[in-house]
């Protein structure tokens, strides 16, 4: 069997045909590596650039004196298979061979290195052979990935504080004040929440294991731009993917944002629910989270606040229903509310795509209209969407609501530098910059998919 982007062959029983035609293609596509255009050669070389600064080892920041983190192992051997699949230029030869020999001794002399890394990975999703082989650190990782996704269980978390307030005595008294204090801190509470937010707690180990469980790096593109601390970004994220994960961590340091964008403050933007969930809440508050509203937004990235910026996953929930491996829908077309915001507050437009973000779920519902809808009818009613999906569990690797284990390479793009704020942006104007900033996302993805992403489809937006 054969078709565009795969060539798929079972030897034994396939066609001549088919085997035929599977060879044909294997030929052209080695036609077209050995003979690349110029443009191609161009992206060649940009990607070689790219992997070079990756390779240069961790910034260090003057403010904090610390290391973002260097390069995992799982994102050493991305760029290892992308090298194998160049075929360079003359030109490019040399850079291309040097770079083969440096990845593969950082690939070797890795402390992971030979190590067992679980069934779940690409290529042996339901291989366990190498479960009880698992070094503690992995374990760690799953436990707090664990943690993390059921603390974002309302139902869970609601039976968890019953449970509390069952097993501890008295604690019913506790549990009102605290709810009353919720009910109220919420309803007089002013984003964005500077004040309450706790960098030991933005530093946590739980994020560190976070970060290494898939693994995700946080990279600041070939940007030429400067991010100045004076003014006001808006990073927007996709795609949605099923939980976000690549958006969550610009919530905290793991990634080493403060190290890469120095003297900005970033603020989350998550759903307004979240805020109504005991425990999760003050777990945002730390973080500096924001509620995603119109009101947030505007008063965090005001300019009398310089530096306080925003991440925003523009697709939301009705993006997420639409996640699955290697694809890359984005809901773009008629979301341009956040353009509007960044005219009236005069604050950068920044694409950030998180490659691998749609690769840790299998969606149950993709190619069922009819379930599309009902999960579209629901999300509208409760704010996020009730999804169908399979990921791996605690004890295997088929099936279960963890996401699988699998490298997001979150790239930051050059920002758009929109202007003086408008407080009355037209029509006109907003279209303008939605498309400006359409054909942003687009580039940013052609530029890194052939590295960090080499089977997800060409963007769709919806």
């Amino acid at each position: 069997m054969t078709d565009i982007d795969e060539v798929k062959v079972d030897l034994k029983v396939t066609s001549t045909e088919s085997l035929q035609a599977a060879s044909d293609r294997i030929k052209a596509i080695i036609e077209s590596r050995s003979k690349p255009s110029a443009e191609t050669e161009k992206l060649h070389a940009f990607h070689l650039d790219h992997i070079e600064t990756e390779l240069d080892g961790p910034a260090v920041s003057v403010e904090t004196d610390r290391c973002f983190p260097a390069l995992s192992l799982e994102h050493l051997e991305v760029y290892q298979a992308y090298l194998s699949r160049l075929t360079p230029s003359a030109e490019l030869k040399s850079r291309h061979e040097k770079l083969i020999k440096q990845i593969a001794a950082a690939v070797s002399g890795h402390s992971f290195a030979g190590r067992s890394r679980s069934g779940d990975k690409l290529g042996n999703e339901f291989g366990s052979s190498g479960y009880f082989k698992v070094p503690l650190g992995r374990r760690r990782q799953t436990c707090v990935m664990l943690y993390l996704n059921f603390l974002t269980g309302p139902l869970a978390l609601f039976l968890t504080v019953l449970f509390l307030w069952w097993l501890i005595p008295y604690s019913n008294y506790f549990v009102l004040i605290y709810i009353t204090w919720m009910i109220y801190d919420n309803m007089t509470m002013k984003f964005p929440t500077n004040s309450r937010i706790s960098q030991k707690f933005r530093r946590s180990v739980i994020y560190d294991y976070f970060r290494d469980y898939f693994p995700v790096r946080l990279i600041k593109g070939n940007v030429k731009a400067e991010f100045d601390p004076k003014k006001n970004f808006l990073f927007c994220y996709h795609p949605h993917g099923v939980q976000a994960a690549g958006a969550s961590i610009f919530g905290n340091a793991a990634c080493g944002f403060d190290e890469l964008f120095p003297g900005l403050t970033l603020h989350v933007q998550t759903l307004a629910m979240n805020w109504k969930i005991p425990i999760m809440r003050e777990m945002l508050l730390a973080t500096g989270a924001g509620n995603a509203s119109r009101e947030c937004l505007k008063a965090t990235l005001t300019p009398k606040l310089p530096g306080s910026s925003a991440t925003l996953v523009t697709g939301g929930a009705l993006e997420s229903m639409y996640a699955e491996p290697y694809t890359s829908k984005v809901v773009l077309k008629s979301r341009a509310g956040f353009v509007k915001i960044a005219l009236q507050t005069g604050a950068s437009l920044v694409p950030v795509w998180g490659f691998g973000e749609n690769n840790l779920y299998e969606n149950l519902a993709a190619g069922s209209p009819g379930l599309l809808r009902w999960q579209r009818k629901i999300q509208q009613v409760i704010s996020f969407a009730p999804l169908l999906v399979a990921g791996r569990g605690v004890f295997s690797y088929s099936g279960g609501m963890l996401p699988r284990r699998r490298v997001i390479s979150v790239v930051v793009g050059e920002p758009i530098h929109v202007g003086n704020p408008e407080p009355n942006p037209t029509n006109e104007q907003i279209t303008e910059m939605h498309n400006k900033y359409k054909e942003a996302v687009l580039d940013l993805f052609a530029k890194y998919k052939d590295i960090y992403d080499p089977k997800a489809q060409p963007i769709e937006f919806v």
